[in-house]
């Protein structure tokens, strides 16, 4: 019986497919029990021999070569219609995964009688949201929240369920069609669980990659409302689809018009910056408007202001303004039970322009408000825009366990605030409690050395840091012990300096008649010769 067929769309991946090929064909899972079925969209490099070189050598390996379409929507679907497993996994030719993936993959899939199954995403270069793998999910579907960050199709599917709602990706060179994909599927299921305790899919950030590929904005953003067109049909006007309405104009939108990255593109090219702009604009008043403002952070409702307001010049100052915010984290950890009571002093502040707020109204009500920065920004921005009162009250830092060695990350459950200081800046603290036996996705945290990273967000404006011991001389590094309790990870102490040489003192030994006195090194008080 197949349980998992892996598909893996190719286009010359050159050297990139290796790590792939050897994690894909060293799982723990038996071979007999699944098959990794190659798609050659047309690759032109060396890649079709070595694909028909490991059928060869493995029972369990299929390859079809096709004509190149020039996307990988067409080769996942062949590799579906091909697929015998009574699940899929689709994996890209460049990302590999985890030693014990389809195993666990499979286990979770049948022990909830899951339809999808998203295994945890370690991104290497990418952004993988955190919230997504705080825990093991079963059952869950588009009204949690978490589940429409991650939209990318490398997660398990039941091929039944694939076959009966007519789910395949779209085909041709065109954009977002993975969301196009996930949603038709998150639409027809609350049989979706996460399995957040296990590193799944390394999922690589390579510039050769389509999605590198400058975008044109009108055919871009005629994809995305292509994806809000399914959304649409699936879930009824009101909360919850604004809700989810709002993970795109974040991520799609609000992100293109902000941060390094925007102003990078103006600087090299503000034609195209501009052309960009004016689309998103149009898209974000055609499907969007301000009904999304309730669930964004200060921050972001102030850039969507900017950007509903036609103002590209406050745009480009706020994302400046942005881009050059830093953070400092300070850890002092103690003792707590089996694990760590933390305790980490967080400092937001600009190195060219500071982040300062202010409070006003009277002392019975009183209201904060953000002060940006004279120019621009400022001009751009009504007193009203400015008030930041509920979001600077709710600020919490962010903590997360990262590890150095598979670069897997785990949130951490943080308490705290923030704080202004009389000049306006402002201070920030958390803490946190780091419980071993459920550190990892609820599970017990793995062996090895561990980094504790923080993010300072105050009112949404934020900068990562990671956390150092005291008076940051040091990074503050953990350890799963022997005896399965989280330590902290002392610095090895620095080899001990050599001893000193004697020092040596000079003695008279003698005097030239009229002349000066004969003097002779000697070391710990014995003359030398």
């Amino acid at each position: 019986m197949i349980k998992v067929s892996v598909i893996v769309p190719v286009y010359n991946p050159g050297k990139n497919i290796r790590d792939l090929v050897r994690t894909v064909l060293g799982q723990t899972l038996p071979a007999d029990e699944y098959e990794v079925i190659f798609v050659d969209d047309g690759s032109t490099d060396d890649t079709p021999a070595l694909l028909d070189e490991l059928a060869a050598e493995h029972a369990n390996v299929r390859v079809e070569h096709t004509p190149n379409s020039g996307w990988p929507g067409r080769p996942r679907n062949i590799g579906t219609d091909l697929a015998q497993g009574e699940y899929v996994l689709y994996a890209d030719n460049d990302d590999w995964i985890g030693k014990e993936a389809l195993q666990r993959l499979y286990d979770k899939a049948k022990a909830d009688d899951a339809d999808v199954v998203v295994g945890k995403v370690v991104g290497h270069g990418k952004d993988v949201a955190r919230p997504i793998f705080a825990a093991n999910q079963a059952g869950v579907g588009l009204d949690w929240e978490p589940l429409v960050t991650l939209l990318s199709p490398h997660k398990l599917f039941r091929r039944a369920f694939l076959d009966e709602q007519g789910i395949r990706f779209p085909e041709g060179r065109r954009r977002l069609e993975d969301h196009v994909f996930m949603v038709n599927a998150y639409a027809r299921t609350r049989k979706v669980s996460v399995l957040a305790d296990y590193p799944c899919y390394h999922w690589v950030r390579r510039r050769r990659s389509a999605s590198f590929r400058r975008l044109d904005p009108t055919g871009y953003y005629r994809d995305l409302e292509e994806v809000l067109d399914i959304l649409d049909r699936h879930v009824e006007p009101g909360e919850l689809r604004d809700r989810l309405y709002s993970n795109w104009y974040r991520g799609k939108l609000l992100r293109r018009v902000g941060g390094p990255a925007f102003v990078r593109r103006t600087e090299g090219d503000e034609a195209y910056s501009r052309e960009l702009f004016e689309e998103i604009r149009r898209v974000a008043e055609r499907r969007f408007g301000d009904r999304m403002e309730p669930y964004l952070p200060f921050s972001l409702r102030v850039r969507s202001y900017l950007l509903r307001t036609g103002s590209f010049e406050g745009l480009l100052a706020l994302a400046a303004f942005e881009s050059q915010l830093e953070a400092r984290a300070i850890g002092y950890p103690r003792a707590h039970g089996k694990g760590l009571a933390v305790r980490v002093d967080l400092a937001l502040r600009g190195a060219e322009q500071p982040l300062r707020f202010e409070r006003f109204g009277d002392e019975e009500r009183p209201r904060v408000r953000w002060v940006p920065p004279p120019g621009p920004l400022r001009d751009a921005l009504p007193d009203e825009v400015l008030d930041a009162t509920d979001d600077f009250a709710a600020s919490r830092p962010g903590l997360f366990l990262r590890s150095p060695k598979t670069l897997s990350e785990y949130p951490v459950a943080t308490k705290g605030e923030a704080r202004l200081i009389t000049d306006g800046t402002v201070a920030q603290a958390g803490d946190a409690r780091l419980n071993p036996s459920r550190a990892s996705g609820g599970s017990p945290l793995r062996g090895g050395t561990w980094e504790l990273h923080a993010i300072a967000d105050v009112a949404g404006f934020s900068a990562p840091a990671q956390v150092s011991r005291r008076m940051a001389s040091e990074p503050m590094l953990l350890r799963m012990g022997a005896d399965g309790q989280l330590v902290e990870r002392k610095p090895p102490k620095p080899p001990a300096p050599p001893p000193a040489p004697p020092r040596l003192r000079q003695r008279v030994v003698g005097r030239v008649p009229g002349g000066p006195a004969v003097w002779r090194a000697v070391r710990g008080g014995q003359s030398r010769a």
